[in-house]
This record gives structure tokens, sequence and C-alpha cells, in this order.
């Protein structure tokens, strides 16, 4: 039994996505600070949760209804350390920023669509 909802999912990704947005744009505001270390979202220890949910047969993937919001922020300790102790690297964030961009597109754009399917259901033009 699938517990949550295509919806729910694509919320949860976009609220991630988002959280990454943020610690993108920090990173970025912050590439002349001072012993600034830069900010990272992880995805990974919910992604393991979300295969490990009620599975009905160990080659099926679920989906589980955890309360937890998907990602994590973390500091980023690897990368060239600056002269000024700051790690930031401006061409590795900008790149970042185009990748989440089209990820935060292609998410909005499925969520419209799951709002036109209960459109239909309901009824609607």
């Amino acid at each position: 039994m699938i517990s949550v909802t295509p919806l729910t999912a694509i919320e949860r990704a976009l609220n991630g996505s988002m959280a990454e947005q943020n610690a993108i744009a920090q990173n970025i505001a912050n590439v002349d600070t001072p012993n600034y270390k830069a900010q990272k979202v992880t995805f990974d220890r919910v992604l393991q949760n979300e295969l490990k949910a009620n599975r009905t047969n160990a080659s099926h993937i679920s989906f589980s209804s955890s309360e937890d919001s998907g990602y994590r922020t973390v500091t980023d300790n690897y990368g060239t350390v600056q002269n000024n102790g700051n790690n930031v690297d401006l061409d590795h964030e900008m790149s970042d920023l185009a990748q989440n961009q089209l990820l935060y597109q292609t998410l909005s754009q499925a969520a419209s669509d799951q709002f036109k399917k209960f459109n239909i259901v309901l009824g609607g033009a």
C-alpha cells in the first residue's frame, strides 16, 4: 500500500529544492566572507528510509508517510579553501543553481499536472 500520494511526494521535493535554493543563495552571498563554509542540502538519509518502508516484495520500492522533511542542510567542509578560509566555489554554486532551477520547474509542472488530474476526476473542464 502506498501511503504517500504523488502530490505529497512532489510537495516534499519542492520544499527540498527551495531549501537547496536558499543554501546556494547564501553561499553566493558569502563568497568573499572570511572563514565562511559553504552549506549544502542532503537527501540521502531520507531516500534510504523511503526504500526500506513497507514493501510487499523485496524488489518493490514503496513510500512511507514519515514526517521527515526529506532533507537537511549541512556544512560542506570539502573543496578548496581560499586564503581567507572561505571554501565557496562560485562556478560550482552557479552550476548547482541552474540545475536546481530546472528541478524546481519540473516539479512545479508535475504538481500542476496532478491538479489537472484532480480537476478531471472531480468533473471540471
